[in-house]
This record gives C-alpha cells, sequence and structure tokens, in this order.
C-alpha cells in the first residue's frame, strides 16, 4: 500500500497546478449563482423570467416556472450543478487526470518506469483509481462549498438547510465515480491521451442530450435510462436533501464495472 500511495501522490503532483485551476473555477461559477439570482431580484423574479423563455430553452437550462415557483431559491441554485460549464469543467478534471496517468503514460513510455521497479500492474493501476476518486470527491465538494460562500457573501446561508449539501455532494461524487470508472476503463485499452479525451467528451455529451431531448420528445424517453445523467438530480439533493437510493447505486455499480474491467485490459495488455 506504500507503494499505491506513493505512487498515487506522485500522479497527482504532476497535474496539481491544472487541477487546482479547474478546482477554482467550479468553486468561484457556484459561488456567482446566488449573487446574480439575487440581481435579478430573487427567485420570483427569475421565476417570472423564465416563464418568457420558449419551452426548449427551459428545458436545456433543467428550469421551468413552477419548477422555481415549487423549489425557490434552492432550485434555481441546482441548475448550477447542471450547468453545461460546470459539468465540463467537472468531467474535464476526472477525465483528464485518467488519461493522463494512464493512457498518456503508455503513450510516452513513462508507465515502464514504476513497473521496471517491483510494483506490479495491479497497484499501478490501483493508485490511478486512487487518485481519481480523491479529484472526484474534490470536485463534488468544491461546488456545494462555492453555493455556501456565495449565500454566505449576500447573508442568506440560513435559506437552505445546509444538510441538503450533503445530499448533492453526494449525488455529484456518485456521478463522477460512474465518469471515473468509464474513462479508466477506456485509458486502459487505448494509449493515445487525445483519443480517450475525445471519446469520453463525445460519449458524455450524447449522454446529456439524450437527457436534455427526454425532456421535450417522448422518443428520447425511452433512451433516457442509458444516460449516466438521468440518475443525477441535484435539485431534489439542494431543494429537499434528498437523494433517490436507486440514482447512487446505478452510478456506484457503473463506475465499479468501469474500474474492474479496466484493470482487466490493462493487467492483460501489451504495453508500449
Amino acid at each position: 500500500m506504500n507503494a499505491v500511495g506513493a505512487l498515487t501522490g506522485r500522479a497527482l503532483a504532476r497535474g496539481l497546478a491544472g487541477l487546482i485551476a479547474l478546482l477554482g473555477g467550479i468553486a468561484l461559477f457556484e459561488a456567482i449563482q446566488p449573487v446574480v439570482i439575487e440581481s435579478f431580484g430573487g427567485a420570483e423574479v427569475m421565476a417570472a423570467l423564465i416563464q418568457r423563455l420558449p419551452p426548449a430553452l427551459q428545458a436545456f437550462a433543467r428550469s421551468r416556472p413552477e419548477f422555481a415557483a415549487v423549489n425557490g431559491l434552492p432550485g434555481l441554485l441546482s441548475v448550477g450543478f447542471t450547468h453545461p460549464l460546470y459539468l465540463v469543467l467537472a468531467i474535464s478534471a476526472v477525465v483528464g487526470f485518467t488519461a493522463r496517468t494512464l493512457a498518456g503514460e503508455m503513450e510516452s513510455g513513462a508507465i515502464q518506469i514504476p513497473l521496471s521497479r517491483p510494483v506490479s500492474r495491479p497497484a499501478v493501476y490501483l493508485s490511478r483509481v486512487l487518485g481519481m476518486t480523491l479529484i472526484a470527491g474534490a470536485v463534488a465538494a468544491v461546488g456545494p462549498l462555492g453555493t455556501i460562500a456565495g449565500l454566505q457573501y449576500l447573508g442568506i446561508l440560513d435559506h437552505i438547510d445546509q444538510a441538503n449539501f450533503i445530499a448533492l455532494f453526494v449525488g455529484s461524487l456518485a456521478l463522477l465515480w460512474a465518469i471515473g470508472g468509464l474513462a479508466l476503463l477506456g485509458s486502459a485499452a487505448v494509449s493515445t491521451t487525445g483519443r480517450i479525451v475525445g471519446w469520453a467528451l463525445a460519449l458524455l455529451t450524447v449522454m446529456y442530450f439524450v437527457d436534455y431531448f427526454a425532456a421535450i420528445w417522448s422518443v428520447a424517453k425511452t433512451l433516457r435510462p442509458l444516460s449516466l445523467f438521468a440518475y443525477y438530480d441535484p435539485t431534489d439533493a439542494l431543494a429537499h436533501g434528498t437523494v433517490a437510493p436507486r440514482n447512487p447505486i446505478v452510478l456506484v455499480a457503473v463506475g465499479v464495472a468501469g474500474t474492474i474491467a479496466g484493470l482487466v485490459v490493462f493487467v492483460r495488455r501489451d504495453l508500449p
């Protein structure tokens, strides 16, 4: 386990500056959400503005007038956790790490350095799993912390039950774990960083739009269970402090399946 910890620390250290920048960007983005809402006059005014948007744009923003009326400020804040910018930053942190430290090191040949010592392939792979998990946890945490900072700045933190942020963290972590598990599988199978990043972003973009179209197109509803985003509901978490048990179970199962399959592929494959 000492070797796994050392390998994890080195892998995280090599991309630490970029990771800090991404985490800072996520925290800042979520911190300004309550400030923007208050600058428009609060949840009631925002609900009136949303009502004027075309139905397609309401679906894309994951918000509707009745949605804002029922869930109030927490519901509007939860939109910041389904916003494309948040998802791109969060996914980039997780996928970027797995692609760089697994596929990237196989591409450059750097993976041979730890393997030339008495370190097994499973230990090297486990260090990447541990690093991915730590990054997913950090990303899942900084978003809610950014929102808390923005609410504290406005002096309205007591408008939301702070225990709800724990539910939001759990739901976000489950989604990022699933994405990380699939990214590990892809990174173990392909020895090109760019290809893994491209494939991952393409697949997740398709999943995102399947989930989006399911809200406005009946045909897409049959495909919605195939999207990871169908099991991610920050609104229930932030507005009601609940996470449907099925959602994290499915997401964790996907992540575990991807991680185990990636281990099998990495152990058995020929390294360049």
